[in-house]
């Protein structure tokens, strides 16, 4: 069996989801994906052009063939590299399970579990440059609800940005404006303006309060805040035991985020923006972070994720891992893996409004259930990317 076309699919906005669908001689058709963020032309093109150094390859060497693409072009970058990467190494995997009639995780040692456990996130204003996003505004009362709606769905662990909410909605404040940001954007590693923590506390108070100390509650702080932020904050957030604290700053700082982490007894969760192997064994053995989130989309596909799961096994890690940006079909896969290995905690979810939007692409469609994924038991992914539904037009969620 060879390897004979390899080819880039791009869903229609405004959220354009990238696949690979790989084509064997015998007939076979595995899809994988490359999420949705960034310019979805320049992820197909990479598809295409990794996927040209593969043709006439057996798809049964995955090992192999992860190896062939990752030095395939030595000037590229680990972010360029693994995306691409990523959709093609996950749809071969689904070719080996449907040529060997038999589900992903079976190829990766079998089941620990048959479903897998899935926070959402709490729908409320997040601040952007869109007239409805700068309008919006988050009181303690619509968070409350929005929270109190997604338990409701089944959901034990729920996720938002008060920071962000808060930030944009006092962007005209001339005390904010004057704190030097840029109007248009929250950059990375930002002093968090004082004046807007008690009313970002208050977002997170409330969900607690809604939601009673039985569900988790995460925050994510998109690495907005600087070193002297994260500690301030995350001392005051320790009252409100959350399930983690995401992102405190910016990415590829280590150094930095072992220490908040030592100075904050909360714990941290960090990966989502992170493309190799090496990149989480670095994270470990400085001892910067307690949970991690890789995303299958970006880290290399199912051949990476399965390793740097195993990798945190041997340091006691578990994985949450992140699926947002990205189709109904990232969560199927990442269901697979996340079911084959013993130090998995919980999954990110599109919860069940954005699942619901896209459940057409797929064939069987998933859907959570209670605040569970079932993890397909059909030969290979168990599913099939329904092609002709890329073309529909979708609102934004």
């Amino acid at each position: 069996m060879q390897i004979t076309e390899v080819k880039p699919l791009i869903s229609a906005p405004p959220r354009p989801f990238v696949f690979a669908k790989v084509t064997t001689g015998n007939g076979l058709i595995g899809y994988g994906e490359a999420g949705a963020d960034g310019i979805p032309e320049v992820r197909a093109a990479a598809i295409e052009a990794l996927g040209e150094r593969i043709i006439g390859m057996d798809p049964f060497n995955t090992e192999l063939i992860w190896h062939t693409m990752r030095g395939a072009f030595f000037s590229w970058a680990p972010e360029a590299t693994m995306v691409p990467m990523s959709a093609i190494d996950t749809a071969l995997w689904d070719i080996k399970g449907k040529a060997l009639g038999t589900p992903v995780y079976n190829l990766l040692g079998g089941r620990f579990r048959d479903k897998i456990r899935l926070y959402c996130h709490i729908l409320l204003a997040t601040g952007g440059e869109r007239k409805d996003e700068v309008e919006r505004k988050s009181t303690p009362d619509m968070v409350a609800e929005s929270a109190r709606t997604q338990v409701k769905h089944g959901f034990t662990v729920l996720k938002f940005d008060p920071f962000s909410a808060v930030y944009w909605e006092n962007i005209d404040d001339p005390e904010i404006v004057a704190h030097g940001i840029v109007k248009t954007r929250l950059h990375q590693g930002m002093s968090y303006p004082r004046k807007l923590v008690p009313k970002a506390l208050a977002l997170v108070k409330a969900v607690r309060d809604a939601v009673g100390p039985n569900v988790g509650i995460c925050l994510d702080i998109h690495g907005r805040f600087d070193v002297e932020s994260a500690i301030r904050i995350g001392r005051l957030l320790e009252p409100y035991d959350l399930f983690f604290y995401e992102e405190p700053i910016p990415v590829t700082f280590d150094e930095a985020l072992a220490y908040v982490r030592s100075r904050v007894d909360i714990p941290i969760c960090i990966g989502e923006w992170r493309y190799t192997v090496e990149d989480f064994k670095r994270l470990f053995d400085l001892k910067g972070t307690d949970i991690i989130m890789p995303d299958h989309c970006r880290s290399g596909g199912i051949t990476a994720l399965k390793k740097i799961s195993d990798l945190a096994n041997t340091n006691l890690i578990p994985l949450a891992p992140h699926v947002v940006f990205s189709s109904p079909l990232n969560a199927v896969t990442t269901a697979h893996v996340m079911a084959s290995i013993p130090n998995f905690l919980i999954s990110e979810s599109m919860g069940p409004q954005r699942m619901e939007l896209y459940k057409d692409l797929l064939k069987p469609e998933i859907l959570p259930e209670n605040g569970y994924l079932k993890v397909p038991d059909g030969p290979g992914l168990g599913v099939e990317l329904v092609e002709k539904n890329l073309s529909t037009v979708r609102p934004l969620m």
